[in-house]
């Protein structure tokens, strides 16, 4: 399924979406930002259909910039957003190869961990985007960090 891609720069609101054509359920956000969250489908808990992306400059910074800008808005927490320029994917959160806790949905990859004690479910830790700057564009352009970091 193809990703469909919208944005508002506007400073006041900042809002990625990213989501496929199926119909979105309900959302669960990150477990270190609950900036992010992970769309579901109707099918189970791990039926991801998108991602949601509040403050969205900062999250893709100091990777991308938003289209236009000449500096990234934000610096980005470091750690928390990491781009690897040789596959273009771009990495929020925590990442795990646990069976069972790993969901594709067309180039979005979420990954995930049991809730916490007395909570049942599962928490979604991390998110990762392949073809990053192709899905970002036209809405944010890659950034070339000193020492070919980006």
């Amino acid at each position: 399924m193809k990703l469909s891609v919208s944005y508002d720069p506007d400073p006041e609101v900042d809002v990625l979406n990213i989501v496929i054509a199926r119909r979105n359920w309900g959302g669960w956000s990150l477990a270190s930002n609950s900036n992010i969250i992970v769309e579901v489908g109707e099918q189970d808990a791990q039926d991801v259909v998108g991602i949601l992306m509040i403050f969205a400059s900062y999250k893709v910074a100091p990777y991308f910039r938003v289209a236009g800008e000449q500096e990234p808005r934000w610096m980005g927490r470091e750690g928390f957003v990491r781009y690897d320029p040789a596959t273009d994917t771009l990495t929020w959160g925590v990442t795990t190869d646990a069976p069972g806790m790993v969901s594709q949905a067309d180039d979005i990859t979420v990954y995930w961990q049991p809730a916490e004690p007395n909570r049942e479910g599962i928490t979604p830790i991390g998110v990762s985007l392949l073809n990053a700057e192709q899905h970002l564009a036209p809405h944010f352009e890659r950034v070339e960090l000193p020492g070919g970091g980006g």
